[in-house]
């Protein structure tokens, strides 16, 4: 990492505006690793001759000169610097800087094309969450050059506050809590927000982590951070079950949790009640003939460009396939290709901690839960899931439900994300007033 008072060429003036930065296509993937360490020595070069030019040194003093008078990080930062400035600007279609941060500059779609565009250049993989722990380009160059980046923590500060109490949240999918960006930044908690990310256990699939274990890992985290009880959890979608099965076992240990809230949180098809699978089944089935028909009675008015009526080809087997997953075995190989939420081509420590979620999620079977929580339902729903209602009420008698505009992709963005915030504010607010 940078040390401290060792400022970066950056900010002894000279911004990147000024500099030509040599470019790297993304998506390009190098032959081995030595191409790679050439184009970053290429970029040192480049960079150390345009900030001795800024400053009228001839070039070939340039290097001893910068050793001589001024401190300067070490050659490996520079060089990942100047990388990481190239692939950002790319990324996000504008100038980066050395002051930029980087967590108001990237949304979860560009960050994960951040990490894999570095994952190519370098064979260095970030985590999703690295951009909370050294905010700015430079300090995530420092983390590459001396390894620290690998030291992500299991609880992470996300957003600070001035007041004594705290929050604790879950995201959804692979714990990327950029995702929950505009919802905890709309919050007006005055107490800090925690992030807390699911642990990599990197088992094979034959002997998957469960939720369970990873209760436990939440269980010594919560332990060893030092934040005082009672607990306020929340967590979205996936995020929610983890929060729940952390309330339970918190209970299990004789510790209250003051506040426990659930975001539009779905179980796996395979826990769901038989007569909620077969309407679901239904349901896609008859809103599939519907979208049909449009494109059926084109065809019949001689449309040439139009396929004829019909199945298409593989329709059937695709539908097979997808009704046969309920009955698979989330310990097999290629379980986690068989999910509809499934895309592919991810980085290879991010591909192992999607797989992992996913099997966890297929292994969920959960128990009935008698304490009160607060379950914010979507009015959009997602499409390859089932009324969160129809599944959790019965597990859930003592939950309030709250539905809230927007989408299961929608709820963490903008207007429906700011609505979200501002009540469970409201909520922590009331809670505050109570128990003082």
């Amino acid at each position: 990492m940078v040390a401290e008072g060792a400022p970066s060429l950056f900010t002894r003036g000279v911004g990147p505006s000024k500099l030509l930065w040599p470019t790297i296509p993304l998506g390009r993937r190098f032959a081995g690793r030595q191409h790679w360490r050439s184009e970053l020595n290429r970029y040192e070069r480049e960079f150390c001759n345009a900030a001795a030019a800024k400053r009228g040194v001839p070039l070939a003093l340039a290097s001893e000169n910068r050793l001589e008078h001024e401190p300067a990080p070490p050659a490996d930062a520079l060089r990942f610097e100047a990388l990481l400035v190239d692939l950002a600007t790319k990324v996000l279609r504008k100038q980066v800087g050395p002051q930029t941060q980087l967590i108001d500059a990237f949304n979860i779609n560009r960050a994960l094309r951040f990490i894999d565009a570095v994952w190519q250049a370098t064979g260095i993989e970030l985590d999703v969450n690295s951009f909370y722990l050294w905010p700015t380009v430079p300090a995530l160059a420092g983390a590459m050059a001396d390894g620290s980046f690998r030291a992500i923590p299991k609880l992470i500060e996300i957003k600070g506050g001035t007041g004594a109490g705290s929050l604790v949240v879950f995201a959804g999918g692979v714990s990327c809590f950029l995702e929950m960006k505009d919802f905890v930044n709309a919050l007006s908690f005055e107490g800090a927000v925690y992030g807390m990310a699911l642990s990599a256990f990197d088992r094979p699939a034959a002997q998957p982590a469960e939720v369970a274990d990873e209760v436990a890992a939440c269980l010594s985290a919560l332990r060893a951070s030092g934040l005082v009880p009672s607990y306020r959890l929340v967590g979205y979608s996936f995020g929610g079950i983890v929060a729940l099965e952390l309330a339970r076992a918190l209970d299990a240990c004789g510790v209250a949790c003051d506040f426990l809230g659930l975001i539009d949180s779905p179980q796996s098809e395979h826990a769901w009640p038989l007569r909620a699978w077969l309407s679901f089944v239904a349901g896609r089935f008859v809103s599939g003939r519907r979208a049909k028909a449009p494109r059926s009675a084109e065809a019949a008015c001689g449309e040439p460009d139009e396929p004829g009526p019909g199945p298409r080809p593989g329709g059937w087997r695709q539908r097979l396939r997808r009704l046969s997953f309920r009955f698979r075995d989330p310990r097999g190989e290629d379980y986690p290709t068989l999910v509809p939420q499934w895309v592919g081509g991810y980085p290879p420590a991010y591909g192992r901690a999607a797989c992992q979620l996913l099997r966890m999620k297929g292994l969920y079977r959960p128990e009935r839960f008698r304490a009160p929580l607060v379950f914010y339902r979507t009015e959009g729903g997602s499409p390859v899931d089932c009324d969160p209602k129809r599944i959790w009420d019965r597990i859930l008698p003592d939950a309030e439900w709250v539905d809230v505009p927007g989408n299961h992709q929608s709820i963490m963005v903008g207007r429906h994300a700011r609505a979200l915030a501002a009540d469970l504010s409201r909520r922590l607010s009331q809670l505050a007033s109570t128990r003082a």
